[in-house]
């Protein structure tokens, strides 16, 4: 099992090597990381993605709350544990803005070595949880995925058998009610593929449509579900059977998006949906 990581922000180098050296006297065996400055700490959180993160409230250029919004709104970051520390802001109003923000615990300096510990216990506990809610919804939306595509292409070759047997019957009654089932089937195909795969996409991906979006505002509905296909790295071919298109118009789709989004002609356009 690989060690824990942890991210430790503060503007201060003397309060870092404080709590550093409180973690290594505890936890030697953990991996410790330190950023000046919530700028630099966000970015550093993007690169190495730790265990959880304890962070100063007041810095300046970004403080402990916007940085806590930052890494939320990041694919990446948006799950992983954030504990506040301050000694300013110590007030009962405080620690509630801090939790409403998306910290998951909160700490007051000057910083007591049992206190910090215990609270890291309490938050690669949560950080443990989260790992084991995504892996299971990961699983979840693979298996899902996997039956649809399974379940379109079988409703897919129905439709096909129903549409030969209209084109040999002579009775346009008939024609007309097997080509309304024909209809049927595949509005339903439509609307219950997407509906059903998205539930299970949103509850993974949560942020993945409105970090989309903001970046690409003008993107249209079909567009953004093929991104979501893209961003799990399905093919052509199972995207086809998903939209209930054929895959040489999903080819063209997935041109035309590489346009609107400006994507450099050698960057692969799933990659660059994966982060997102």
């Amino acid at each position: 099992m690989e060690n824990n990581k942890i991210l430790i922000i503060d503007d201060h180098a003397t309060n870092l090597n404080v709590i550093i050296s409180m973690i290594e006297k505890s936890h030697p065996d953990y991996l410790i990381y330190q950023a000046l400055g919530g700028n630099k700490g966000l970015e550093l959180a993007k690169k190495i993605v730790p265990d959880i993160i304890i962070t100063d409230w007041d810095m300046p250029g970004m403080d402990g709350l916007e940085l806590i919004n930052k890494l939320k709104s990041e694919e990446t970051t948006k799950d992983i544990p954030v504990i506040m520390s301050t000694g300013v802001m110590l007030s009962s109003a405080s620690l509630q803005k801090a939790l409403a923000a998306g910290a998951v615990d909160y700490i007051r300096k000057p910083i007591d070595g049992v206190e910090l510990i215990a609270r890291i216990h309490s938050a690669l506990t949560i950080a443990q949880y989260h790992r084991t809610i995504v892996e299971t919804k990961n699983r979840e939306l693979a298996e899902n995925t996997l039956y649809l595509i399974q379940s379109n292409k079988f409703n897919i070759q129905i439709t096909k058998k129903l549409q030969s047997v209209v084109d040999v019957l002579d009775d346009d009654n008939s024609k007309e009610d097997i080509k309304k089932v024909i209809q049927d089937i595949d509005a339903r195909i439509r609307m219950d593929s997407w509906q059903r795969f998205d539930i299970t996409f949103q509850s993974v991906h949560s942020n993945f449509t409105k970090t989309l979006l903001e970046k690409f505002p003008d993107l249209t509905p079909s567009e953004i579900k093929l991104c979501t296909f893209l961003k799990l790295g399905m093919n052509t071919k199972d995207i086809a059977s998903l939209l209930y298109q054929s895959p040489d118009s999903v080819k063209v789709s997935r041109s035309r998006l590489r346009k609107k989004i400006g994507l450099d002609p050698k960057e692969s356009l799933q990659n660059f949906l994966s982060v997102i």
